[in-house]
């Protein structure tokens, strides 16, 4: 049996706030590839992982929409603490893999 979680958990922000830019990232990059398989986009001048970097963090920015969703109409601070959480890890992972190399210039 799957456990009964609570409508109010930081647990369950935090599988939201992972869940959530993972879906959007997987989107964004199939438009990306398509509209790049059909002439509209091109990566001619831009740094080599311009597309992942970009679309990393616009995914990671989709828990912000998330966040004032449950703020609004749901009243759910726990939830709220745990999408917050996963969001700042994840900006952590990507400060640490593209951060860094941006601050090299």
């Amino acid at each position: 049996m799957i456990p009964d979680v609570k409508k109010d958990s930081v647990w369950l922000g935090i599988g939201f706030g992972l869940l959530f830019p993972a879906v959007v990232y997987g989107v964004l990059l199939l438009i990306y590839t398509l509209l790049d398989k059909l002439g509209v986009f091109s990566d001619v001048g831009f740094a080599d992982d311009f597309r992942t970097r970009t679309l990393a963090l616009i995914s990671i920015c989709t828990n912000l929409v998330v966040m004032q969703s449950y703020r609004k109409s749901h009243f759910r601070h726990e939830t709220i603490r745990g999408l917050l959480i996963a969001s700042m890890l994840l900006v952590g992972v990507w400060f640490f893999i593209f951060g860094i190399k941006i601050l090299k210039f």
